[in-house]
Order: C-alpha cells, then sequence, then structure tokens
C-alpha cells in the first residue's frame, strides 16, 4: 500500500476525513484518537484478510478508493459490494465441500481453475482485444485436469507448460474423484473432441458437477446476459439440458446477489429464465418452511424414480434422486431458502442426503455466501479451509479485473500472461503496448501542457534582461504569485483542452461512421468561442442548427470562461465561421496565412486517435490548419502530435524526434519546420544558453520556433521536469507556448506520476485537466463507456 508521509495511504485520510465529518466536525489533530486508530486498524485488516470484510466494507472502500470514472459494461462494474459478496461464493462453496466430505476437493479446485481462466481471457480482451470467456474457462479447466494427476502433455492445451498462480499450489493437487463426469469430458476434449456446446452437446451427462461455474458468468456479464453464458460455462463438459441449464438458474441468481438483492427474488429470477417445475417447487418448499425448521433428510433424500420434472404426484415434498443438475439445484434451493440466516446449519443439511452430497452444499454456500459475504461462515470452518488464501488472492484479482478499476500493471500480465495478440479492436490507448503507462503519460502530456503555459505566460514576451531582473539572475523558476492560484491556465491551455473534448466526441461518433474528428474539434472550438463572451447564437455558426445550447460537460466549467489573451487568428478565424464568411481550414483550402505558434499545442490530443503516428501526424496537421494556414503552422503540430504519440508508445524522446523528422522530411514544405527540431537537436547536445537559443532558433512567436525551444528545453532536461520548464520559458520570446510544448514533451515522457506535486497544487482547474484527461484515455481505451451518464458529458455532435 502506498504511503504518504503522514504514514496513511490517500484511502485512509479520505476514510478518517469522512469518519470526522460524520462525528458532526470533530477535529482531531495529527495523532489518533483511539477510535480513529482502531478504525484505521479494522480498515487495514480487511485489506490483508479480505475474508473478514463485510459487503458494506467493500462498498466503503469502493467508494473511498475510487480515483477516476469507471469503466464500463462488466458483472461487477456497477456493484461496490460485490469484491465480499464474491469472496463469499467462492468461501462458501469450498466450505460446503469440506461439510460434505471433509476435504475442499474436485469441486471447489475446479471453481477456482475456471475462475482463473476467466480473468486470464478477460486481460487478454482487455488488454488485446481478444478474449472469449468460454476459451478462458476451458484452458482453466485443462489445468485443473492436470491438477489431478494426468500429464500435461495430455491436457490438450497449445501452451508448451502449465501457468498461472493456481497450478503450482499443492493444496489443489489431488487424484481423488468422487464423480467421474467432468473428468471424462475433459478427458475427451484432451483427446481432440471439441469442446461441448448447448447445440452440439459433447454428451448425454446430466450431472451436477459442472453446475457451480454457472455462478463464474456473473463476472463477465450482467442482467438478462448472465443466464445464457452460465448455460455456456456448463455445457462445456455436460451435454444433457438437466446438467447445463441450472447453471443459467445459479448465475443469474449470484449476479443479483453480488448486487444486493435478496435471496427470494435472486432466485426468483433465476427461476424465470428457466421455469423448472421441479426447481419452483424446491423454491417454494424452502420459502413455505416454518421459521426455525430445517429440511430432514426424508424431505431430501430420493423418494422414487424419473427426471426432475417429472416426479411422483404422491409426494410434493420430493426431491428426486439427487444426481442430477436440476436434482440437486433444487436441494441446493430448498435448503438455502429455509436456512437463509444460518450457513453453518444450511451446508449441514444440504449435504445430509444420498444423493450428490458435495455438489449440493458446494450450490448451497455459493447461494449463502454471495447473499451474505464471507463473514456468514463460522471463523473455524473458514480457519479449516486450505485454500483459504488462494480463495482470497483469485477473488481478489477476479473482482479487480471485472471490476470498474482494473489493474493495468506489468506485475498483472506477468501473472495473466496475453500471449500473442491478435488486432486490437480499436485504435488508439487500446493498441498501445502498455495501456497504465500510456494512460499516465497522456495525462502528463495534458497536465505538462498546463504548467508549462501557467509557468511562462506571466513573463511572455518580456526580454530576458527584464525576467533576471525581477526573478533572479536564474530567472523564473516557480509560478508568478499573481491570483490564486498562482498557475492560471492561458488560452493555449483553454483551446488544448476543447480540442481534447472535441476528440472524444469525435471518438464517440465512430460508431456511428466517423472517421475523421476535424468537424467535432471544430464544433469545440465554437464553444470555446462562446466562452470569450461571445453568446452561443452569436458563436455556433452552422453547429446552432443542431445544437440550439452549447452541450456537453466541459463548458459548463464555468471558470473557463476567461479571456486570457487568445491569438489574433484564432479570434478572427473562428468569428469568421461563426459569421458563415468561411469555411472548416484544411491544409488544402487555408483559412488564414499564419504561421503562428497558436496552431501547435491544440494537435496533442490527436496522439489518441490511432496508434499509427502517421494518422496521428494528419489529424495533428488538420486540426491546426482549421484556423492556421501557413504549412509550417500545421507541419509543426502535426510533428507535436507525432512525437506525443510516440512516447505514449514508450520511446525515449531523441529516438521519437528522429521518427517524426524523416517523417516530416516526406512533407511538402517541410524544410522551415526541419532546420528548426534540427537546430534544436545541435543545441542541446551542445548545452547552448537562453541567448544562444533564442538567437539561433527565435523567440517562439512562430509555430516551428516555438516547437523547436521546447523540444531544445525537454532534451537538455533529461526528463526532469524542473529542470526542463524553466529552461524553456527563460528567453525572450513567448515563453507560454514554449513553456507548453515542453511540459507536454516531458509530460508524455515521464508521465504524470512523475510530475512534481508543486507543479499540480497551484494548477488552476488541475481537477477538470485530470477529469478530462482520463476520460480520454477511457474513450480511446479498450472498453469505451457508452452510459447514459458518459454519453451526456460526451454527446456525439
Amino acid at each position: 500500500m502506498d504511503r504518504a508521509r503522514d504514514g496513511l495511504s490517500e484511502a485512509e485520510r479520505t476514510l478518517l476525513a469522512t469518519w470526522r465529518e460524520v462525528r458532526r466536525g470533530a477535529v482531531s489533530g495529527p495523532r489518533l484518537d483511539p477510535v480513529e486508530r482502531a478504525l484505521l486498524d479494522r480498515w487495514r485488516t480487511w485489506r490483508e484478510s479480505p475474508a473478514t470484510r463485510p459487503p458494506w466494507g467493500a462498498a466503503l472502500q469502493h467508494r473511498l478508493g475510487a480515483g477516476q470514472a469507471p469503466a464500463p459494461a462488466t458483472g461487477l462494474a456497477d456493484a461496490p459490494e460485490a469484491p465480499s459478496r464474491f469472496l463469499g461464493m467462492l468461501l462458501g462453496a469450498a466450505a460446503g465441500e469440506l461439510v460434505a466430505q471433509g476435504e475442499v476437493g474436485q469441486r471447489s479446485a475446479a471453481l477456482l481453475f475456471a475462475l482463473e481462466g476467466l480473468v486470464g481471457a478477460h486481460t487478454r480482451l482487455r488488454l488485446s482485444g481478444d478474449g472469449d470467456p468460454l476459451d478462458g474457462a476451458s484452458e482453466g479447466l485443462r489445468r485443473w485436469l492436470h491438477s489431478r494427476g494426468i500429464p500435461w502433455r495430455d491436457c490438450g492445451s497449445e501452451q508448451e507448460s502449465p501457468d498461472g498462480l493456481l497450478v503450482g499450489a499443492p493444496e489443489l493437487r489431488s487424484r481423488r474423484s468422487d464423480e467421474p463426469t467432468m473428468l471424462a469430458a475433459l478427458a475427451q476434449i484432451a483427446a481432440g473432441k471439441p469442446a461441448g456446446t448447448r447445440q452440439q452437446p459433447i454428451n448425454g451427462f446430466d450431472s451436477a458437477t459442472a453446475v457451480p461455474l454457472g455462478a463464474l458468468a456473473a463476472l463477465w456479464r450482467a442482467g438478462a446476459d448472465v443466464f445464457p453464458l452460465a448455460v455456456d460455462l456448463a455445457a462445456l463438459t455436460h451435454g444433457h439440458p438437466d446438467g447445463h441449464r441450472p447453471a443459467g438458474v445459479l448465475g443469474t441468481a449470484i449476479s443479483l446477489l453480488l448486487r444486493g438483492s435478496s435471496l427470494r427474488d435472486a432466485l426468483g429470477a433465476g427461476l424465470a429464465r428457466w421455469p423448472s417445475e421441479h426447481l419452483r417447487r424446491a423454491h417454494r418448499l424452502g420459502l413455505d418452511s416454518p421459521a426455525g425448521t430445517v429440511p430432514a433428510r426424508r424431505h431430501l433424500d430420493s423418494m422414487g424414480a424419473g427426471r426432475s420434472d417429472s416426479m411422483g404426484a404422491g409426494r410434493s415434498d420430493s426431491m428426486g434422486a439427487g444426481r442430477s443438475g436440476t436434482e440437486v439445484l433444487g436441494i441446493a434451493i430448498r435448503v438455502a431458502t429455509a436456512c437463509e440466516d444460518d450457513f453453518a446449519t444450511a451446508v449441514r443439511v444440504a449435504a445430509d442426503h444420498s444423493g450428490d452430497a458435495a455438489t449440493s452444499a458446494v450450490l448451497c454456500g455459493q447461494l449463502l455466501g454471495a447473499l451474505h459475504g464471507p463473514t456468514a461462515i463460522p471463523p473455524g470452518l473458514l480457519a479449516d479451509l486450505p485454500t483459504l488464501k488462494l480463495a482470497e488472492r483469485i477473488a481478489t484479482d477476479a473482482t479487480t479485473e471485472f471490476g470498474p478499476y482494473p489493474d493495468e500493471s506489468e506485475a498483472w500480465t506477468a501473472r495473466y500472461p496475453v500471449g500473442a495478440a491478435t488486432e486490437p479492436q480499436r485504435d488508439g490507448l487500446a493498441a498501445t503496448p502498455r495501456l497504465a503507462a500510456s494512460r499516465d503519460r497522456f495525462l502528463g502530456a495534458v497536465l505538462g501542457c498546463a504548467v508549462g503555459e501557467a509557468l511562462g505566460g506571466p513573463i511572455a514576451g518580456d526580454s530576458w534582461a527584464e525576467i533576471r531582473d525581477r526573478h533572479g539572475e536564474s530567472g523564473l523558476r516557480s509560478y508568478v504569485p499573481a491570483g490564486h492560484p498562482a498557475g492560471r491556465l492561458g488560452s493555449d491551455t483553454q483551446l488544448m483542452l476543447f480540442s481534447l473534448e472535441g476528440m472524444i466526441r469525435a471518438g464517440v461518433a465512430r460508431e456511428h461512421g466517423v472517421t475523421d474528428p476535424s468537424r467535432h474539434i471544430q464544433h469545440a472550438y465554437q464553444r470555446w468561442l462562446h466562452t470569450q463572451h461571445l453568446s452561443w447564437a452569436r458563436a455556433a455558426g452552422e453547429f446552432l442548427r443542431h445544437t440550439p445550447e452549447p452541450d456537453g460537460w466541459l463548458v459548463r466549467q464555468r471558470a473557463l470562461f476567461q479571456t486570457r489573451n487568445p491569438g489574433r487568428t484564432m479570434m478572427r478565424t473562428l468569428i469568421a465561421f461563426a459569421k458563415g464568411q468561411q469555411e472548416m481550414g484544411t491544409p488544402e483550402r487555408p483559412v488564414s496565412d499564419s504561421k503562428g505558434s497558436t496552431a501547435v499545442m491544440r494537435a496533442v490530443p490527436a496522439a489518441l486517435w490511432s496508434d499509427d503516428p502517421a494518422e496521428v501526424f494528419r489529424v495533428g496537421m488538420n486540426t491546426a490548419a482549421l484556423t492556421h494556414g501557413d504549412p509550417v503552422a500545421y507541419l509543426s503540430a502535426g510533428t507535436l502530435a507525432f512525437l506525443v504519440s510516440r512516447l505514449l508508445d514508450g520511446a525515449e524522446l531523441p529516438d521519437a524526434v528522429e521518427e517524426a523528422m524523416a517523417h516530416l522530411a516526406r512533407q511538402r514544405g517541410h524544410a522551415e519546420v526541419s532546420r528548426a527540431l534540427a537546430t534544436a537537436v545541435r543545441l542541446a547536445e551542445s548545452g547552448a544558453s537562453a541567448e544562444t537559443v533564442e538567437a539561433t532558433i527565435g523567440g517562439g512567436w512562430s509555430a516551428p520556433e516555438a516547437l523547436a525551444i521546447g523540444l531544445f528545453a525537454a532534451l537538455s532536461a533529461g526528463g526532469d521536469f524542473d529542470v526542463a520548464l524553466p529552461a524553456a520559458v527563460n528567453h525572450s520570446g513567448n515563453s507560454a507556448t514554449t513553456g507548453a510544448v515542453c511540459g507536454s514533451l516531458v509530460g508524455a515522457s515521464v508521465g504524470a506520476e512523475a510530475i512534481p506535486e508543486h507543479w499540480i497544487t497551484d494548477l488552476e482547474l488541475a481537477e477538470v485537466i485530470e477529469q478530462l484527461a482520463r476520460d480520454a484515455a477511457l474513450e480511446f481505451g479498450p472498453r469505451p463507456p457508452r452510459g447514459a451518464e458518459w454519453l451526456e458529458r460526451y454527446p456525439a455532435t
């Protein structure tokens, strides 16, 4: 756990602040009082031993630990209590099998291995766009087959050797088997027979051993989609409907239990998906049990032959032979419903009949574990589980992967290898080698732009002599305290933020056939023009027909309605567009002859549009050409976009510069920009002074000059933010834009985490900037949000 200087993590400080607020503003000094210390001790115990955490504790951790907008569309993304309830389901299964057999056996082990396979498959889907839950579960079950004593070469896997957390765990290895149908089916699959499906059954097995796997479908999907996936998981090995359809009932019920539904409602929803009369009757008998009574063994034992849905009518409490999946789930439903608040009694009763007692106890434990969480399992029973720590680990991994904040570290993919990636489903950050690192680098690029302009803005246009007179011989080293906060945004940053918002909205519109973001960015610029004290009717231009009011989230940030000395070209061209006097600018149809530096920074968001730097270069050029028509302006912007794109991929800055210059050299009219970049590289290698840079490159008022000076400072500093920014702004010229260019390049090189905190603390609208950048990373990641709230924030207009 990351600790701050006070010894507390960010979540722990938030917990204490919330606690003190609840205590009606009670204030405590640096020392913790006894109640606060006990609170922190309990919090840390939950983190270290998840089995001690009740569902409400999981929800509290979710709320206090959430740092960014959640990624969507898995079974747990909207279920804050799910981490505790899901662990309860896993441990409940193990506890049921332990009670029934005196050991944690094949059912619990198969459940864990299949779960590990699902986590790995979803990791592959998230990072490479190629991951299937049934393939993942099948691979996990092959590892389970190996744990039963089968040589790996005979398990049918394409992998040379088994990998993963579980395969080496001695507590999961056993040759014992009390119900061989799953082993027999997997042996057939290993020998080359295709895994079973509902449409093409692998066999006629109707036994219950695959039914517990249905609970895992609640991870991958939510709502009505759980049932078919749960059935498909069981159908891999069990071909008869009585062997796989009950898994759909279980999966649907578990999905709702993870969200806090009652057992009655959860089972009712599951039974609505498959209206088995036998299961309905079992549910009804459980609900009708008088309080304090439990079903006796005679109620659960065989009362005659026949299939589960054709029981003898003479004995209405018959549970059948207790062997098929339907019969065994019926026993579990009846017992769990009758003994809802007594886990120990329920699994003991579910294990006491002459049928498949182990699976009925497992299913009963799954239902009640998901209902109450792990704290409902008696501590003595938990202590006897040899798989407790393994279950805690794999459950934590599963609820992380399928929750809103998946782990994207290298340690994660070492534990769940992605393998050979197929072509990603989406461009942008989804295709970058290290998604978490690239998100941090993009946030660094955006924050770096804002910080650099905020530092250089107050001295833009001052001579180097004037800067030294006012700020010391070394020049300006920190924000000028001209207001609160000291780091005030400039117009370059404002426009870059609106460019980024336009890029996000163009990303949303990709689903409607949009292939170029230029029009969405033009729309965003008209919203920025509205913030410069023009009514929407005067600023919107042709967009007024479809958006009678400025829409989206960013334009509602009133702090952006500040005029920060915007460039004349920007104002003139946007006003002309608003009046209908000119169309959108393009490199082929320029709307001005400006080569001003204002064009450059707006290209940073183009790095998100594609994983192809050449395409990013084109989008960066088009973004600048909306207002600046001289080739050196839009070529400079395209070059910056190319550089940021390569840095997001993890390239070193000198290597990215070499690639960018090679690409730039193929563009018509590149000579001035290429000369400026070559000069920046040469001056950085020689350690040139500010005077030399200014005399050789210029003052940064044109786009090539600003790009070159910012690049010079970034190359000279070797990734040190505190060295790079002063080098970028301390000269006679446009310190605001040169600082912004430098900040973006260094930020994209080292990431936001490496930006010293003092630059962010005093930065105006830092939270808005971070939120927008994080939202952009989500939109161009592998799982873009599409909920109603997201589409209101970023409509596809």
